[in-house]
C-alpha cells in the first residue's frame, strides 16, 4: 500500500515528465514495432498516424506517387502500421482471391444509417468476407454484363434530357455551361432512373435539389478524413456521441428519398420496370430474411453515392482529354464517323449510340482505359489487413494486421509496368499490337478496385460513359473557355472543376 501512495504522490509531482516520458515510449514502440522502420517515409509517418491524417486532410493523397518516386521505393509507410505499395504487380496480391486480405477498420466509415437511425454495413463496407458473399448474392446478377442491353433504354432517357436541357440553355443562348456541374448532376439524375426509374430532377430544375449532391460529397470527404481514425468514426457515428446524435437526426436527405421510393414501389409494384429496385424486391421471393426495407435502403442508397461521383469523375476526364489533345480529337471523331455511317439502313439515324456501338471503337475504348488510368477516381490508399502468416512485398516481409494498400493514382504510374511515359495520356498503348501486353495491362487495372471486392457498378459506369460520351460530341460543337481553369479538389475521391465550355449544336450531316 505504502508504494501505491508513493507512486501516485510521484506521479502528481511529477505528472508532465511521467506524461511526456510515456508519450515517448509510444512514439519509439510506433516507430521500431513490427519490424516496419527500415521502410521509407515521412519520419512523423513512422510516429503517429496523425500524419496520415494530415496528408488526406491537405487533400494530397493523389500525388502520393510524388512520395514513391522521392524515396526511390515501391513501399512507403504513411502511418506507423500503414504501407502504402505503389507496385502494380501487388494489386494481384493484395486484392486477390487468396488468401483474402479483409477490409481495414476504415470502412466502418461506409457504414449506413437507414431511416429509423440503425445503422448497417453494406455489401461495399462490410469487412467480413463471408458476410459480404452473403450480402453480394441476392443482387450481382442486377450487374451482370447480360442485364447491360436492358439498362440502355433508361440512360437514353436521361442522357436526352441532358441533351436538351444543354442546348436550350446554353448552345441557343451561347451563355457559358459549366459542364463539371452539369456532367455531376446528368451522373446523379441516371443513377436515379437506373435505380427508381426516377430521375433526382437535377437536369430539368438546373440545381442540386435537396442538397443531395452537396451531402454525397460531404460523405465523401468524411470517408476520407475521419475514416483515417476509425475509433473516432465510431465514437462520433455508430457509438458514444453517435448514439445521442442519431436521436436528433436519424439520417440525411438521400436516405430518406431512398425510403420513400421503396415505400412507393411497394405501394404501386410493376414488375416490368427495369430499375435496380424492382430487381432487389424481386430478390425477396428467394432471400425474404435478407432483403427487408432497411437492407433494401443500403443497397439503392449505396447505387446511389457510389455510382454517381464516380462516373462523373470519369465523364469530366474524358470529355476534357478529347478536348486538349487535338490528335486524340481527330481520332475520336473519325472513328465516330464511321461508327455512324456503318449504321444499317433500317436504323434510324437520330437513335443514340448504343453499347454496341461503342464497343466498336477501339480507339474510343482506348481512350476510355487511359481515362481510368491516368485519373482514376479514388485517390487514397485502399486499405486492407495483412492476414495470417503475413506477407512478402516487393521484398519485405510485413506481418500479420499490418495495414497495406495501393492508391491507384501510384501503381497506374508504375514505370516498369507502362514505361518511361507513365505520367502521359497515351490511349494508343491500349492498342497495342501486341495483343498478351494490352491484356497484361487491363489485368492490373485498378480502376475499379480488384478480386473479390472489385466494384460491382463497374459494369453500368462502363455503359454511361461508352454511350454518353460518343453521342454527346455527336450533338454538339464543344469548346473549353480556358482549359487552365480545369482544377481537381482531391478527397477520398478526385473531383473536378472548371470544365467550362461553350456549346454549338452540331450538324449532324458532317457525319453522312
Amino acid at each position: 500500500m505504502t508504494i501505491l501512495l508513493d507512486a501516485i504522490l510521484f506521479t502528481k509531482t511529477y505528472w508532465v515528465p511521467v506524461c511526456a516520458g510515456i508519450l515517448l515510449a509510444r512514439l519509439v514502440y510506433n516507430r521500431y514495432k513490427n519490424g516496419l522502420s527500415d521502410i521509407p517515409g515521412p519520419f512523423l509517418a513512422s510516429l503517429t498516424d496523425l500524419w496520415m491524417f494530415s496528408h488526406y486532410l491537405r487533400r494530397k493523397g493523389h500525388q502520393e506517387w510524388k512520395l514513391h518516386e522521392k524515396y526511390n521505393s515501391p513501399l512507403l509507410r504513411i502511418a506507423p502500421n500503414t504501407i502504402a505499395v505503389a507496385d502494380a504487380e501487388a494489386v494481384k496480391t493484395i486484392y486477390g482471391w487468396k488468401p483474402i486480405f479483409s477490409k481495414s477498420r476504415l470502412y466502418i466509415s461506409q457504414y449506413v444509417t437507414t431511416e429509423d437511425g440503425t445503422v448497417l454495413e453494406n455489401v461495399s463496407s462490410t469487412r467480413d468476407e463471408a458476410r459480404h458473399s452473403i450480402l453480394r448474392r441476392p443482387v450481382a446478377h442486377a450487374y451482370s454484363l447480360g442485364t447491360l442491353v436492358e439498362f440502355e433504354p433508361l440512360v437514353d432517357s436521361t442522357s436526352l434530357v441532358f441533351f436538351k436541357e444543354v442546348e436550350e440553355r446554353f448552345a441557343r443562348t451561347g451563355k457559358e455551361c459549366e459542364l463539371s456541374k452539369w456532367v455531376q448532376m446528368y451522373a446523379f439524375d441516371i443513377i436515379g432512373e437506373l435505380t427508381f426509374s426516377k430521375r433526382f430532377g437535377f437536369l430539368e430544375s438546373g440545381k442540386d435539389l435537396g442538397n443531395m449532391m452537396y451531402h454525397t460529397g460531404k460523405a465523401m470527404d468524411y470517408i476520407g478524413f475521419v475514416g483515417q481514425v476509425p475509433t473516432l468514426d465510431e465514437w462520433l457515428r455508430i457509438k458514444g456521441f453517435g448514439y445521442i446524435l442519431r436521436k436528433f437526426r436519424p439520417t440525411g436527405p438521400l436516405m430518406k428519398f431512398t425510403a420513400r421510393q421503396i415505400r412507393e414501389h411497394a405501394a404501386s409494384p410493376d414488375q416490368t420496370r427495369p430499375d435496380f429496385l424492382s430487381r432487389f424486391i424481386k430478390a425477396r421471393e428467394k432471400y425474404p430474411d435478407l432483403m427487408t426495407d432497411r437492407r433494401l435502403a443500403t443497397y439503392t442508397n449505396t447505387n446511389i453515392s457510389a455510382g454517381s461521383d464516380t462516373t462523373a469523375i470519369a465523364l469530366r476526364e474524358a470529355i476534357f482529354r478529347i478536348l486538349t489533345h487535338p490528335g486524340c480529337y481527330g481520332k475520336f471523331m473519325a472513328e465516330l464517323k464511321r461508327t455512324l455511317q456503318a449504321r444499317a439502313e433500317d436504323v434510324e439515324y437520330s437513335k443514340p449510340i448504343t453499347w454496341a456501338e461503342s464497343q466498336r471503337m477501339p480507339y474510343f475504348q482506348a481512350v476510355v482505359k487511359e481515362c481510368l488510368r491516368v485519373h482514376p477516381a479514388l485517390g487514397q490508399v485502399i486499405p486492407r489487413d495483412v492476414p495470417a502468416g503475413g506477407v512478402t512485398l516487393c521484398g519485405k516481409y510485413l506481418p500479420e494486421g499490418t495495414v497495406v494498400g495501393c492508391n491507384a493514382w501510384s501503381v497506374h504510374r508504375d514505370k516498369a509496368v507502362y514505361g518511361e511515359d507513365a505520367h502521359e495520356f497515351v490511349p494508343e498503348r491500349w492498342l497495342d499490337a501486341d495483343v498478351e501486353r494490352v491484356r497484361y495491362l487491363e489485368s492490373l487495372s485498378f480502376a475499379f478496385g480488384g478480386g473479390s471486392r472489385v466494384c460491382l457498378g463497374k459494369n453500368i459506369a462502363m455503359l454511361e460513359i461508352s454511350k454518353f460520351v460518343p453521342e454527346f460530341f455527336r450533338r454538339f460543337e464543344i469548346a473549353l473557355v480556358d482549359p487552365g481553369r480545369y482544377r481537381l479538389f482531391p478527397g477520398w475521391l478526385v473531383l473536378q472543376n472548371g470544365l467550362d465550355v461553350t456549346l454549338k449544336v452540331r450538324d449532324g450531316k458532317e457525319f453522312l
